[in-house]
């Protein structure tokens, strides 16, 4: 007997097969949680860049900045007197400060800032451990003030007032902007410093210096001992010269400084004040440099203001000489003495941002206050 064989059709046999594949389960790729988006840095809305504020206490607003996340954000303010926001004496940051709904967040300094002096800040949003960049960078000048206390002098002059005493003949004028001119060669401002220096440094920019100008021996500024009385008379004293006309030589940079006793004058020789004419540019502002130390004077003369070249650099040292006065008076031009001839101020200059104090000049006083038109 013949055994029976049954073939099935092939897709019955397919179809088996994809029942039976039906069976087993397929893998699933994992679940990914979205990466939480970034905080949008805040925009500096106020002061704008570079302006010239009429306080030392400013305000800064900024434009909020966009959250990640649901909850409380807060800003970060920074302020300093370089860009690079470096340690420094002159620099703030603010607490947390909490955000304002309505769009734009603002911060008051709560102390006061140096005057005269150019400001960099910026913000940043802080959501709970998130921080966002830094804003871009703002920078604003502080209030043109002076002041005179222990160790330090400074007097813009580029806004009708002093913080010295205008003496003599009192014939000048003020240059809104520029600095204060001198009329007459018996014309000067007179400051006197509450404390002895026993080092220091006396500075400040010129512009109207000419070649030919006023007769013999001009003065820049001058530092005395006294009062009422011509520089020859004091025991000690600085001043610093244009020459003019017969001043031997004529358009010559020079000084005289006295430590103690006429026989302790220190200045230039013949030969280096003949090698020091130079024909100045009354339309170019030149930096004056005074430094001294209890046995030294130096005096650099700067064409451009404070960032400029050097055409004038000279140092004489005293062998036996000390600085040690029991008072001190500056004064721009010449002292305020019975005035020996060709021995007063140098008419016709306009002088602005004097620094007398026991450090160099601040580099951020600089040239804060430029011409401004």
């Amino acid at each position: 007997m013949k055994s029976l064989r049954v073939t099935l059709p092939l897709v019955l046999v397919l179809a088996c097969v994809v029942s039976a594949c039906s069976d087993s389960k397929t893998p699933t790729a994992p679940e990914t949680t979205p990466a939480p988006a970034t905080l949008t840095k805040p925009v500096a809305d106020s002061p704008g860049d570079g302006a010239q504020l009429d306080n030392i206490r400013p305000t800064l607003t900024i434009v909020n900045g966009t959250p990640n996340q649901s909850g409380t954000k807060t800003y970060e303010f920074q302020i300093s007197d370089n860009s690079a926001f470096a340690a420094s004496a002159n620099a703030v940051s603010s607490p947390e400060v909490s955000e304002d709904p309505g769009g734009r967040t603002t911060f008051t300094v709560g102390q006061d800032l140096q005057p005269t002096t150019t400001y960099y800040w910026h913000a940043r949003v802080v959501q709970a451990t998130a921080k966002s960049d830094w804003s871009d960078t703002r920078s604003f000048k502080t209030k043109v003030v002076g002041f005179n206390r222990p160790g330090a002098l400074y007097d813009p002059l580029v806004n009708g007032e002093t913080v010295g005493s205008i003496g003599g003949s009192g014939n000048i004028t003020w240059v809104p902007g520029e600095g204060i001119r001198m009329n007459d060669e018996l014309a000067y401002v007179v400051y006197e410093l509450p404390q002895v220096l026993s080092s220091g440094e006396i500075s400040v920019e010129v512009t109207g210096l000419h070649p030919d100008g006023p007769l013999g021996k001009p003065r820049i500024f001058s530092i005395l001992d006294r009062l009422g009385v011509i520089a020859s008379s004091s025991r000690y004293s600085m001043n610093v010269q244009y020459r003019g006309a017969g001043g031997n030589p004529n358009n010559c940079i020079a000084w005289k400084a006295i430590f103690g006793d006429n026989n302790q004058s220190l200045e230039a020789t013949t030969a280096q004040r003949f090698s020091s004419v130079y024909l100045l540019d009354p339309s170019k502002v030149y930096l004056w440099q005074g430094i001294w130390t209890p046995n030294s004077f130096r005096l650099v003369v700067k064409e451009g203001g404070t960032t400029g070249s050097v055409i004038y650099d000279l140092e004489v040292q005293s062998a036996t000489g000390n600085w040690n006065p029991a008072k001190m008076f500056a004064f721009l031009g010449t002292n305020n003495g019975s005035f020996v001839q060709f021995d007063g101020t140098y008419a016709g200059m306009t002088l602005r941002n004097l620094w007398v104090g026991s450090t160099l000049r601040p580099s951020s006083l600089g040239s804060a206050i430029a011409r401004r038109h």
